[in-house]
This record gives C-alpha cells, structure tokens and sequence, in this order.
C-alpha cells in the first residue's frame, strides 16, 4: 500500500470525524501527508508549521477555544517535542490529536537514521495510543481512527485529552503514478462512514441531597468549571468566586477578589463549599478546602477530580440547582460577602494609588480595563496579578495554561487562541478586537520562536511582555524570603538581556514599549493588524502580592 494512499486515508477519515484542524510539522517520514494534503485530502483548515513544539501548543490553545486540532510529525525527536503540550492537553483535559509518523517494523532497533521506540512514547499521559501500518482505506482503518477521536473527545465516558496515532510509512514515501489510467473501469474509492461516538451525559444529582444546609455557603470555580456554576450561585444564594480561567466570569455574577475574601476573618465562618474545576491559583483556597469542619462538595464529570487534601466530603458529576428557597442565613451571608468585596476593592485601590502604578498588579488592571477580546494570561505571576487586583472581569473569556501551570508554549497557545477564535488571518473577528497575551519576560523569552508562528499565521494579537527582570514570581513565594538579592538573582531571577524590538523585527512582528500601564491602555486601545509585540517593564513589588491577599485582614 504506497504510504501516501495510507495518508490520504487517514486524514479523510479525520475529516469526516471531526477534526478541524491540522499543524503539519515537515519531514521526510511524514511527508505523506504534506501529499495528502497537497492534494486535498483533508477539508478543513491545514498549515505547515517549522516547530514541533510551537504546532503542539497552538493546538492546545486551539482545543481551548473548542476546535478539535491534529499535529501531523515526523520520526525520531520530533515527537519528543511534543511532550509539554501534551502534558498541558492531558491535565487540563483538552482533545488533541497527535500523528507521529514512524519507520516501518524492520527498521526499529537496528540503528536506521531518526528511528526510535515511539510507539506508546507519551505512556499515561495520552487517553489512548493506536499503531497503524500502512494501509488502504477500509472499514478497519476508520474503526481504528474513530476510536482515536472518541477518546480525545472524552466519549463514550471518560476524560478528554491528548491520543497518539503512530503510523509506520514504507518507502516510497512520495506519490506513486497508477500503472495505467482505468478511467471509469477503476473501482469507487472508499468513502469513510465513521462511527459516532457520544459523549454520556453526567447525570445531575439534587442539590439538596448533596449540599445540605449551610449558613456561609460558596461555591468556587477554577480552570474547566461546569457552566452552571452560576445558576447554582443564583438558586442557592451561594456567593460565587472564580479564577480568571475559570470562564465563570464570561457569564458574570462573579464576586471578585477571591483571596481577599477567603483569606479575611470571613473566610473563617465559611461551612460549605461547591468546588467546580481546578483551582490551583490561590493558598488560602486550598486551605479553605482542607478544612475538616468545612463540607466540600466536588462537582467533576471525570476522573481524577481535584481534591488535593483528600477533605471532600462528596463527589458528582453533576449537580441539580437548589430547589428551596434561599435561606435567611445564606441571604445574610451573601450580602456579607458582597460587602466585603467592596471595602477589599476600595482598599486595593487605595494600596496601589499609593504605590508606582508601574508593577504587574497595576499592568493587569489596565488590560483588562482597555481590551476587549479573549484574554491570554501566563500561568505564573501574570494570571495570579488578575485574580488579586482587577476588579471585574465579566463578561470576558480568559485563557491560560494551568493544566500544568507552566510558561512553556504561552505563545503559540495564544496563537492558536486566536487562530481557533477568528483572529488570525485576513477574515478576523469584530473590527478592533483581538486577543491579548499578557506574560512575564522569562515566558515570551522560552517561546521567543513563535513569534514566527504568529506572524506567519497573521494573528491579530498584542503580546504584552510585562517585564519584571526574570522569575518574579519567586519572590511572592517563600524563596523570596530564604535568599539573598544576590542569591535569588543568580538562581531564581535570570534575567536575560534582549532587545524586544530587534526580537520583534527579526520576526516581522511590530513592536511597541510602554513605560507605564497607562501607555499600555492607550497602545492598547489603538490596534493594528497582525501580531504585536509590547515590551511593558514593571516593578517587581513582590511585597504587594501578600498585602493585597490579606488587605481584609
């Protein structure tokens, strides 16, 4: 079966089972499907990308926008590339195709040119890893691959994430020429008839059964809550706090300042908590959470739900709104909360009035303040300045990548965010908007490369780089109290020495300084077509970050 009729295959089964997406990484082994691709075989939109490691993570951030996207990659090393993004894919449950195109059988182990043990490489971190040798297209074949796709997607029951699909190509790996033209003697091709595969609906459990009674109820939303977690905030009286990732805030009715509230002498009288999601940002979260005389109920349709201190008191998979009438209690404890989250706001504002107005915390106030399309927040101090400090967010979707929480890849996520949400390209989205990556210098400098990947696929994106001079976030942490300045510097700090507007120009990306968050809000409000990138230094202040927390305290 020559390698290219087994490409074609596959890729026109993928199309019929739902991929919409494909990141073409080049190579000799996966060449293939460049032909295959060349020659249409696949409908929906496909590009070629030169980093394994930025296709990954622009896939994930076009999983994120709710795109079903494949990465097609050569043998050997290549697929290796691709282990942050499926890390990030797995853990935070998003769907993700991986094609790694391998040597054939009799060229494993006996020392063939880019030829490794790839087969199963990403081991429990993918939902599923399917081996193809080359093949006609046939039942069997989209048997195999709809089984792949149902498992990314999570269905019939289960958790979506990442799945490997290694296909072993023979030589020739180029298009074969037919021996004769049959003309209408030729048999009919084969014309994929997937199987669809369904989710299973969690069924919803009674609030009543569940909950119980509660005087000082919340319910917390982190990265992948349910969409109903408002309507069970507005049916219970439960005063609702999420994360910026949560996409909580995308419906509103979120109270803000959340570690303010929990961190505060309030805190202290919550008795019950609705957690759905991850919530992975905040300590006196997780210590809210691991309170034994606090009844924690975990919404999660998939395993393994978060319960980090093994306190839950039930897990469901879902969850039925309150059915009786909000208790006078409750009632009062709300309007408490609500309170408390307007004198925390006022006194924030007042802590940074009083400071430089040029730190992170003052930076993530502007932005959200001056933009209006999808957020993309580095998963370290800039997601973390956003839940302490800005006041609102409602209304707004909000992306990071704290699956694994980490600064790999923030780039080419928020290329692939745009790209998957109609930001990229000539035909964008609503005249003015684009998205918007906000992230400290370390993460742009990790993933300077795919500045080109930005601007190859036009991504109408401003990429604000709040410059801090390193790893700031160390300092908010306890290592900021065990080192020396020069100590920190050397092992926690590294910052790097770059020029951001030659970075910039070396890959066709504009460029833009702002010195103060105010510039930034007038840079902002003036958009200009393609990527951008904003080169924002700020102050460290990482005293401001405990402050803030405990400004109710």
């Amino acid at each position: 079966m020559p390698s290219v009729d087994t490409a074609s295959a596959i890729l026109k089964s993928l199309d019929a089972l739902g991929v919409t997406h494909v990141l073409y990484c080049p190579g000799s082994r996966s060449a293939p499907f460049a032909y295959a691709l060349e020659a249409g075989s696949f409908g929906g939109d496909a590009r070629a990308v030169l980093d394994e490691r930025g296709a990954g993570f622009a896939a994930v951030g076009l999983a994120r926008t709710g795109a079903l996207p494949a990465v097609v990659v050569t043998s050997g090393t290549a697929v290796a590339e691709l282990a942050p993004a499926v890390l990030e894919a797995s853990h935070a449950r998003l769907p993700l195709l991986v094609l790694s195109a391998d040597r054939p059988g009799e060229l494993r182990g006996v020392g063939a040119s880019q030829a490794t043990d790839q087969s199963g490489f990403f081991g429990t971190h993918v939902r599923a890893s399917v081996d193809l040798e080359p093949q006609e297209a046939s039942p069997s074949l989209v048997g195999h691959l709809a089984r792949a796709v149902a498992a990314a997607c999570g269905a019939p029951s289960g958790a979506p994430g990442p799945v490997q699909v290694n296909v072993a190509f023979r030589d020739p790996l180029t298009p074969v020429r037919p021996a004769c033209d049959c003309g209408d003697e030729a048999g009919a091709s084969f014309v994929p008839r997937p199987t669809r595969v369904l989710a299973a609906p969690a069924v919803p459990v009674p609030w009543e059964d569940v909950v119980g009674l509660a005087a000082a109820g919340l319910i917390i939303a982190g990265e992948g809550a349910s969409p109903r977690a408002r309507e069970w905030s507005a049916a219970s009286g439960f005063p609702l706090l999420a994360e910026p990732a949560s996409g909580a805030w995308k419906g509103g009715a979120v109270i803000p300042f959340e570690q303010s509230l929990v961190a505060s002498p309030l805190g202290s009288e919550v008795d019950a908590v609705v957690v759905t999601g991850r919530p992975t940002l905040s300590r006196p979260i997780q210590a809210l959470l691991a309170r034994p005389d606090v009844r924690v109920v975990v919404v999660d349709p998939h395993s393994p739900w978060v319960d980090i201190s093994g306190n839950a008191s039930v897990v469901v998979a879902d969850l039925e709104p309150a059915r009786e009438p909000v208790r006078a209690a409750q009632a009062e404890w709300a309007s408490h909360v609500r309170d408390a989250a307007r004198e925390a706001g006022e006194r924030i504002d007042s802590l940074l009035a009083s400071g430089s107005g040029r730190t992170m915390l003052d930076l993530a106030r502007s932005v959200a303040a001056s933009t209006r399309g999808p957020l993309v927040l580095g998963a370290s101090n800039p997601v973390r300045a956003f839940d302490l400090a800005v006041p609102t967010l409602e209304g707004r979707i909000v992306h990071s990548n704290r699956g694994q929480a980490g600064i790999d890849g923030t780039i080419a996520t928020a290329v692939g965010i745009a790209l998957g949400s109609g930001y990229a390209g000539e035909a964008s989205a609503s005249e003015g908007e684009r998205v918007t990556a906000v992230m400290g210098d370390l993460t742009a400098c990790h993933d300077a490369s795919s500045l080109a990947l930005a601007s190859s696929m036009r991504a109408n994106l401003d990429i604000v780089v709040a410059d801090d001079q390193g790893g700031g976030i160390f300092a908010t942490l306890e290592h900021g109290r065990a080192t020396s300045p020069e100590a920190y510097d050397r092992w926690f700090g590294l910052a790097q020495t770059v020029d951001y507007e030659a970075l910039a120009a070396a890959y066709g990306v504009a460029f833009a300084r702002a010195d103060a968050p105010r510039e930034l809000e007038s840079l902002l409000a003036d958009p200009v077509a393609g990527p951008r990138l904003i080169h924002a230094p700020v102050e460290r202040a990482a005293h401001l970050y405990p402050a803030i927390r405990d400004v109710l305290s």
